[in-house]
C-alpha cells in the first residue's frame, strides 16, 4: 500500500473516533467523506469506501448492515489503538526497551519546546 493510503486509513479512523465521540452512531461512507474532505483535499466516495473496506478486512472497524445500507464503527477505542501502536513502536524500533523509547520521546519534546 502506498503511503497516501496509509495516511488515509489513519485519517478515516480518526474521523470515525471523532464522530463516535460526538455520539454519532450511524456512520456511512458519505459521513466519513464529509468529515475528511477539506478545501485542500477532496476524497472520492469510491476511495473512501475502498479504504473503509480495507479497514474492515484488517479488523480495525466493523461494518453493520441495516436495511440496504452499510454503517461503520471503530472496532477499538482511540486509546486502545494508541496503546497497540506504541507497543509496536517499542518492539520494532527500540528492541522492546521502553527506557530507550522514553529517552527518544524526551529528546523530541526538548526539540519541540526549543522551536516553540
Amino acid at each position: 500500500m502506498d503511503r497516501r493510503h496509509g495516511n488515509l486509513e489513519n485519517k478515516i479512523l480518526n474521523a470515525l473516533w471523532k464522530m463516535e465521540e460526538n455520539d454519532q452512531f450511524l456512520i456511512d461512507v458519505s459521513n466519513v467523506q464529509a468529515e475528511i474532505n477539506s478545501t485542500r483535499q477532496k476524497w472520492a466516495y469510491t476511495t473512501v469506501k475502498t479504504v473503509l473496506d480495507r479497514l474492515v478486512e484488517k479488523n480495525h472497524i466493523q461494518r453493520i448492515k441495516q436495511g440496504k445500507k452499510y454503517y461503520y464503527r471503530s472496532a477499538t477505542s482511540r486509546i486502545n489503538a494508541g496503546d497497540t501502536a506504541l507497543k509496536k513502536v517499542v518492539k520494532q524500533y527500540f528492541n522492546n526497551d521502553i527506557e530507550e523509547m522514553i529517552k527518544a520521546a524526551n529528546k523530541i519534546l526538548e526539540e519541540v519546546l526549543v522551536i516553540a
